[in-house]
């Protein structure tokens, strides 16, 4: 059985300031599979942006997802409303594991970055609930499901890194 191995040409690394924003805000919308595969994948490109892309575009890719998944109501279907409360929250925790991972740009980095990340949504979704301003369902969704889809998208990162350095 013949094998391939697939590269990621280096020019394309130039279109990642443009492609990683688009691909960001239309996940929610395309992949309306269980929020683990959202999640992972938008995660995924939190790291990419870290490593390649521009300042710029590393905050479009911090924005455009949870503004997407607010619109299209898929991630948390009847739950949805209450993302609205998180937004600034999300936004923050994925500036937190953007900026931990680039500050250490390893496999270590990227556990710490998902777990800082993982760790400020829980803290957040712990207060508001604890206030009654949202459903318990919400320290699984942004805690150990945070933690996860970073884990995940980091892992799915190195992948994809490790073919673009191969290249």
């Amino acid at each position: 059985m013949k094998t391939e191995t697939v590269t990621i040409d280096k020019t394309a690394l130039s279109s990642l300031n443009l492609v990683l924003p688009v691909l960001a805000f239309i996940i929610p919308f395309f992949v309306s599979g269980p929020q683990i595969l959202t999640g992972s994948l938008v995660n995924c490109f939190l790291f990419l942006s870290a490593a390649y892309s521009s300042k710029r575009t590393s905050s479009a890719v911090i924005f455009l997802p949870s503004i997407a998944a607010l619109l299209n109501g898929l991630v948390f279907g009847k739950f949805t409303p209450f993302l609205a409360y998180f937004l600034p929250f999300i936004w923050i925790g994925n500036f937190i594991l953007i900026s931990t991972y680039k500050k250490n740009p390893t496999f270590v980095g990227m556990i710490l970055s998902a777990l800082l990340k993982s760790l400020f949504l829980f803290i957040f979704a712990f207060v508001f609930f604890k206030l009654s301003i949202v459903p318990q369902i919400f320290l699984t969704a942004m805690g150990l499901f945070q933690f996860f889809t970073a884990i995940f998208g980091g892992i799915l990162f190195l992948g994809i890194n490790k073919l673009i350095k191969n290249h």
